[in-house]
């Protein structure tokens, strides 16, 4: 107070330099903020300036903030450099892949559609023999053969450079046991064994490098049959045929394959180069990272944790395509065909001219093109890449009027204002259609329903988990429309799906087809090996079968293999399987 009043007695006039300047000094204190405002105050005191702002902008200022650093990680998470550079895991020798779902078993005698159990155990297990994607036979465990007595007799020599992961030799023994527990397995225990494929064949062994296959008629997929993976007598010999699947055996195995079992769990599995065999791969370990859905499997790759990862499904993958450094494989798979089964057991799909209007009325073209899965559209029973595909046969392909016309014939037309076709009892032409409940199917039934809707078809959707699918659809035959994925041969032989005698479960003539006339064509396309007559035969198979429409064919799959492009020497072309694209691994290097 006392210097205040001092300043007011001097001012406006001053007796002294040190007077004005203390005469200045609390006039600039006594100035309001907003007339001394200056912009350089911001800059000359911004760290001040900037705390003051985020607290009187709170919560707004959080937002602010935690948005710019998401940003920030997201870019950063998205650069090439972080996935190639920063946190790539595997190193020159090791290649690491990741996966989704789970293994339970990985003895080779049981027949399985897991991804992952047949990947790893192409590489653990080595075959009798190997079928490449024309059907022809090569070396594998067996390392030459010989056909006589017009094909009914094999004879196939062994091998001396085969070894279990244990360092012993794999001998006759071995193979014999091998196709005489998975026989066993198919016949006195009823398991879906890979025995089931030849159960009728005699086996003996002719000496210390020879065994003998005795089939009772000509068999044209033969060295498809025995294209199964040897294993170990001496793991296996003490255990009996009905608790073999129970074995350790199924989790710890012993193979000759060109990588050995180190660990396996519920979130990898670790593989490390067979020492013993005649291959000397840059790769010497293999990690299978496994995840619980697609969307952790997304968060690693987009770590780049991964070196690898494999799709059937494009539209679920494209977040791959933000990232540079990677290249993509594409596998056609043709003995792979999703369809729809109609069911020729319910009343609502007896009648032949109501299942050729479902396939009149789905234009597949523009279906698959939007559907995005990565798909080679299929026609019939027979790929059109096949050399037994008959080009003269009417497909049914997309004829709205053509169908408008059957189901006027049927008495139902179409209602203006609810779009749909209906009877003159008001009953609209409707069905069910159940399939198993995964984010791809729930893409492609979405679209089904959406097309079939628009061209006046009601579909009603019916989810179900794989469980349900199996043991209250497929074991009772209770469904109207079933989309189901198949799995064939590259072989036309489709015996086990459409001859009559395959209709009742556990076989896989879903529909309940029965012809007489398609039925003598499988017999006898199956039991020649004369490629002429065979293509006879199952040129008739497509026509009739294709005219009674007993299903919907939809697509065989493409399997897009993505990896990182340092990775040089995959070979694609003379394999037929995902599971087969390890065929040439010991050509795999890092550049």
């Amino acid at each position: 107070m006392k210097k205040k009043k001092k300043a007011e007695k001097l001012s406006p006039g001053t007796s002294s330099m040190q007077d004005a300047l203390e005469d200045i000094h609390f006039k600039v204190k006594e100035t309001p903020l907003e007339e001394r405002f200056d912009f350089r105050d911001i800059f000359w005191n911004y760290p001040i300036f900037l705390k003051t702002l985020y607290k009187k902008l709170v919560p707004l200022s959080y937002i602010v903030v935690f948005g710019v650093l998401a940003a920030f990680l997201i870019f950063i998470l998205q650069s090439s450099f972080f996935g190639k550079k920063v946190v790539q895991k595997g190193g020159k020798d090791t290649f690491v892949e990741g996966v989704v779902g789970n293994v339970n078993t990985l003895n080779p005698l049981f027949v399985t559609n897991n991804y992952i159990e047949r990947s790893v155990g192409s590489l653990i297990f080595e075959k009798f023999i190997d079928v490449d994607s024309d059907g022809q036979a090569h070396p594998g465990v067996a390392r030459s053969w010989e056909v006589k007595e017009k094909g009914l007799v094999y004879d196939f020599v062994i091998g001396d450079d085969s070894y279990w992961h244990d360092g012993s030799r794999v001998t006759i023994e071995d193979v014999l046991f091998t196709f005489e527990s998975a026989i066993a397995l198919s016949k006195k225990e009823n398991i879906d064994s890979v025995g089931s494929a030849f159960e009728d064949v005699e086996i003996e062994k002719l000496d210390d490098k020879t065994i003998r296959f005795r089939t009772k008629e000509a068999n044209p997929v033969f060295f498809r049959a025995v294209s199964i993976y040897i294993v170990p007598k001496s793991k296996l010999e003490e255990v009996t045929i009905s608790k073999m699947a129970f074995d350790p055996f199924s989790k710890k195995p012993m193979g000759s394959g060109k990588y050995e079992l180190v660990k396996m769990d519920s979130s990898k599995v670790i593989l490390k180069d067979n020492e013993y065999d005649r291959y000397t791969p840059k790769i010497k370990n293999i990690i299978f990272e496994i995840y619980p859905d697609s969307k952790a499997l997304e968060s690693a790759f987009r770590i780049g944790r991964l070196d690898a990862i494999g799709s059937w499904d494009r539209e679920s993958a494209r977040y791959t395509e933000e990232y540079a450094g990677y290249k993509r494989h594409d596998l056609h798979i043709t003995d792979r065909e999703k369809l729809i089964f109609l069911n020729i057991r319910k009343d609502s799909l007896k009648d032949r001219k109501v299942r050729i209007i479902l396939n009149t009325l789905l234009k597949k073209d523009s279906f698959i093109e939007e559907y995005n899965v990565g798909a080679d559209i299929l026609t019939g029973p027979i790929t059109p890449s096949s050399w037994f595909y008959n080009s003269d046969v009417d497909y049914h392909s997309y004829n709205p009027e053509k169908a408008k016309e059957i189901l006027k014939s049927l008495g139902y037309n179409k209602n203006e204002e609810s779009g749909y076709y209906e009877n003159e009892d008001g009953n609209i032409f409707s069905f069910s259609i159940t399939y198993f409940d995964s984010p791809s199917n729930e893409r492609l039934v979405k679209l089904l329903v959406d097309y079939y809707a628009k061209e006046g078809v009601f579909i009603k959707p019916v989810n179900m988990s794989y469980e349900q699918i199996t043991q209250e659809v497929i074991a009772t035959r209770n469904f109207e429309m079933l989309l189901y994925e198949i799995e064939t041969s590259i072989d036309p032989d489709q015996y086990n799906l459409w001859h009559s005698l395959k209709s009742n479960y556990p076989d896989l003539n879903l529909s309940g087809y029965e012809y007489e006339r398609v039925d003598i064509l499988l017999e006898e396309g199956r039991q020649s090996t004369d490629k002429n007559v065979r293509r006879q035969k199952y040129n008739l198979f497509q026509k009739y079968l294709v005219a009674d429409a007993p299903a919907i064919f939809l697509y065989t799959p493409v399997f897009e293999y993505i990896t990182r492009d340092n990775l040089q020497g995959l070979e694609f072309k003379d394999i037929k399987h995902s599971y087969s694209r390890f065929h040439n691994i010991q050509d795999w290097i890092w550049e």
